[in-house]
């Protein structure tokens, strides 16, 4: 379903199921981001979209220590440029100062300018926390290339 107005998918972002699994690793396979460490159990970290066929937008979190890891954001080709990039990454964002975990980091290769645009900031990968530079996406998963954001 989407907004007459602004072409913006309207439907509601909710938490993943056990069977979202396969077509959210598609997703991510597709747009070539890293799904190696994505587990049944981990999918309480994810939220995403619905469209008529099925998972059309994915995003998830990661606990390290106070802070959060956003990873694995992906919107599928047709709703892309669309809005829903930023309606996933504003519902991460709530979830995670709900739970208290404060500030976001992220790790991006491609999607710098909607971050950017998100008040995420570039921060030298040195200076990430330890809880953070042990995770699998900041130490093996994401490259060394992608640049390290932070929202405070």
């Amino acid at each position: 379903m989407r907004s007459i107005a602004t072409g913006v998918p309207s439907g509601p972002i909710e938490g993943a199921r056990r069977s979202d699994l396969a077509n959210i690793r598609w997703l991510l396979n597709v747009s070539g981001l890293p799904d190696q460490d994505l587990t049944e159990q981990m999918l309480g970290h994810f939220l995403v979209y619905r469209d008529e066929i099925g998972v059309a937008g994915v995003v998830g979190r990661e606990r390290c220590h106070h802070a959060a890891l956003l990873r694995s954001l992906v919107v599928a080709d047709g709703h892309a440029s669309r809005g829903l990039g930023t309606r996933l990454v504003r519902a991460a964002a709530c979830l995670a100062q709900d739970l208290q975990l404060q500030p976001i980091y992220l790790l991006t290769t491609t999607a710098e300018l909607l971050f950017e645009h998100l008040g995420y900031r570039f921060l030298n990968r040195e200076l990430a926390p330890p809880t953070l530079q042990q995770s699998a996406q900041f130490k093996s998963l994401c490259p060394s290339t992608a640049r390290l954001m932070v929202k405070p």
